[in-house]
C-alpha cells in the first residue's frame, strides 16, 4: 500500500462549507475535557477557570432549554436571561485551547470550534452578514485566537460579534496575548474592551496565569548523510491513517499562493506528517507568505499532523525582526510555538 502523497495529488476544491461541521473539534483536541486539564497548582487562574467554564456550559444549557418553550410574558419581561460570552484571556501555552475544545466535547447541543483567522477567511469569502446567519445555528461558537494586532481583522471580528449578538448564539473566544512584564497582559485587555466598546457588556472575561508548557528543548536531529537526513526519516515514517507529504519549503509557498488559505484545511484529512525540505528564513517582500505560513502551522496544529524540516537556521530566526516585534508577532510567536511543539528540526548548519 502506498502510504505517500504528492502535492498535485492533494484535491484543494473541497467545498468551503465543509468548514462549518457541528461540534467538529480538530484532531489535536478531540480526547481534551475538564477532567484532563490538569489545572498548575501554583496558578490558581487555572482551577477556576475550568469551574467558571463548566458552569458556563450549564448556564447555556439552561438558557436553550427554556428558549424552547418561552411565553410571550418571559420575553417581555426577559425571564430567561442570555448568558454572557466569555472572553478567556492568557498567554501562549497554557492551555485556553485544551479548555475551548473541552466545551465543545462536554456541551450536548450545537456548538462550532473555528480558528480567528477562519472566521475571517469566512468573512472574507460569504461575506458578514451571510456568515452571521451561517453560524448563528449554533448554540455556542468556540473562536480560538481573537487577534488585536491586525485592527482590520479585529473590526471585521467586532462587527461579527455584534451582529451575533443579536442571535440566541454565544461565543467564547480566546485571545493571543503575548505578557513580557509582570500585568502585561492588563493592557491586552483593556485594547480588546476599548476596540469592541459597548460590546465588552456582552463579555466575561476570565483570566488564566500560567507557563508555556510547548516551550521546552527543540527537538534536533544532526544531519547525517548517511543516516540522519530528512529523506531518510521520510522513509522510514509509517503513517497512522493517513499519508505522508515531502515537499520543499519553495514549493510549499508557491501551492499557498495558488490555494485559497480556507482550504488548507486539506491538508490535514490527507495527510499524517509534511516534511519540509531546506526551510529558510522569510524575506522583507515575503510578508503574506509569512502570514500564510503561520496560518498553515496553526490548521496542521489542530490536525495534529507531525512537522519534519531540515534548516541551516534556528526556528527562532524564522521571522525577520520586524515580523516579531511589528503588529503581526502575536501570530508569528504563536507559529513558533506550537512548531516548537509539533516540528522535528534536521540541523544542516554542520
Amino acid at each position: 500500500m502506498n502510504n505517500e502523497i504528492k502535492l498535485d495529488e492533494i484535491n484543494f476544491d473541497t467545498p468551503i462549507e465543509l468548514i462549518m461541521k457541528e461540534n467538529e473539534i480538530p484532531e489535536k483536541f478531540k480526547q481534551c475535557s475538564f477532567e484532563s486539564y490538569i489545572a498548575d497548582k501554583d496558578y490558581p487562574s487555572q482551577q477556576q477557570a475550568k469551574e467558571e467554564l463548566y458552569e458556563f456550559i450549564l448556564k447555556v444549557s439552561e438558557f436553550n432549554k427554556k428558549k424552547c418553550c418561552k411565553s410571550t410574558l418571559n420575553k417581555l419581561f426577559k425571564i430567561n436571561k442570555k448568558p454572557k460570552n466569555i472572553y478567556l484571556d492568557g498567554g501562549f501555552g497554557i492551555g485556553k485551547t485544551h479548555l475551548l475544545a473541552s466545551i465543545g466535547n462536554a456541551y450536548k447541543g450545537k456548538s462550532l470550534f473555528l480558528s480567528f483567522s477562519e472566521l475571517m477567511y469566512l468573512i472574507a469569502y460569504f461575506d458578514l452578514l451571510p456568515t452571521v446567519e451561517r453560524l448563528s445555528k449554533f448554540d455556542i461558537i468556540l473562536l480560538d485566537e481573537f487577534e488585536l494586532d491586525d485592527p482590520g481583522d479585529a473590526m471585521m471580528g467586532i462587527n461579527f460579534i455584534r451582529e451575533l449578538n443579536k442571535t440566541d448564539s454565544l461565543i467564547v473566544t480566546t485571545s493571543n496575548t503575548t505578557p513580557t512584564e509582570l500585568g502585561g497582559r492588563k493592557f491586552d485587555i483593556m485594547v480588546f474592551k476599548k476596540r469592541i466598546g459597548v460590546l465588552i457588556n456582552y463579555f466575561h472575561t476570565i483570566e488564566i496565569d500560567g507557563k508555556d508548557y510547548r516551550i521546552k528543548k527543540v527537538k534536533k536531529i544532526e544531519y547525517d548523510n548517511g543516516k540522519k537526513n530528512l529523506e531518510t526519516i521520510f522513509r522510514e515514517y509509517r503513517p497512522k491513517k493517513r499519508k505522508k507529504l515531502f515537499l520543499t519549503f519553495d514549493e510549499l509557498l508557491n501551492k499557498m499562493k495558488e490555494v485559497h488559505p480556507a482550504r488548507y484545511i486539506n491538508f490535514n484529512t490527507n495527510i499524517d506528517a509534511i516534511f519540509i525540505k531546506d526551510l529558510r528564513q522569510f524575506t522583507d517582500d515575503e510578508l503574506l507568505s509569512a502570514l500564510r505560513f503561520t496560518y498553515l502551522v496553526d490548521i496542521l496544529y489542530y490536525g495534529a499532523v507531525d512537522i519534519f524540516i531540515s534548516t541551516d537556521i534556528d526556528i527562532w530566526n524564522l521571522f525577520s525582526d520586524d515580523l516579531k516585534d511589528g503588529k503581526f508577532k502575536n501570530k508569528v510567536m504563536r507559529c513558533v510555538s506550537r512548531m516548537t511543539e509539533k516540528g522535528t528540526f534536521i540541523n544542516l548548519s554542520k
